[in-house]
């Protein structure tokens, strides 16, 4: 199944009341945290429709997470049918689940861990103010580089031609990329989209 990468909001800080009524106090360090740990290869969060107890089916899976003044930010791969979802207006919430610090289930103790991201249809989200994923198609916005150079991929074609049109190629997409995160979180400058998205793509 094909998949899309975007980034959209999942969370923010502040005080949050849980589905089982607990209210949690989140705070931007929190987040840093939570950022910091998350690893797809300890445990990968995927994306999901309400709150399954399993975390299945998945819809696609979260390979990174970025945060920008007190937002937190999923950097996932999409499949096309929950992309067709959200466009239709099906899924229009989003809500975010999280291991707690001290549950044993917790890949890293300590941190908040991302268990899974819900797209929800009717249900409203516990956390109000995120803005809904529109997952629109890639925008004509301009972009100005700062200056930042790009680099070439590792991949190395058989021809000097072949291989010029291979770093073109993959600069233009990492640029649209980056275009789209800006787009998504107005707060990230040029060059720390590219650096998000070379993390990301990284992987």
């Amino acid at each position: 199944m094909a998949r899309q990468h975007k980034l959209f909001q999942i969370f923010r800080a502040g005080r949050h009341t849980t589905s089982s009524g607990h209210v949690v106090e989140f705070t931007e360090a929190d987040l840093e945290k939570t950022v910091a740990v998350y690893s797809p290869k300890l445990s990968e969060a995927p994306l999901v429709l309400g709150h399954p107890k399993d975390d299945l089916p998945s819809f696609g899976e979260v390979n990174g997470m970025i945060t920008k003044g007190g937002v937190l930010y999923a950097q996932a791969d999409v499949s096309s049918t929950l992309v067709d979802l959200v466009r239709a207006g099906r899924y229009h919430n989003i809500s975010a689940s999280f291991h707690h610090p001290k549950h044993p289930d917790n890949p890293t103790p300590g941190a908040y861990y991302l268990k899974h991201v819900g797209f929800l249809g009717a249900m409203p989200p516990a956390v109000r103010g995120l803005t809904p994923p529109s997952f629109s198609e890639p925008s004509a916005a301009l972009c100005f580089s700062e200056g930042h150079a790009l680099q070439a991929s590792n991949r190395r074609p058989g021809s000097a031609w072949e291989q010029r049109l291979d770093l073109e190629h993959d600069r233009m997409a990492m640029h649209n990329l980056a275009c789209e995160y800006q787009d998504v979180c107005p707060e990230l400058t040029y060059a720390e989209a590219i650096q998000h998205v070379r993390g990301v793509l990284a992987f």
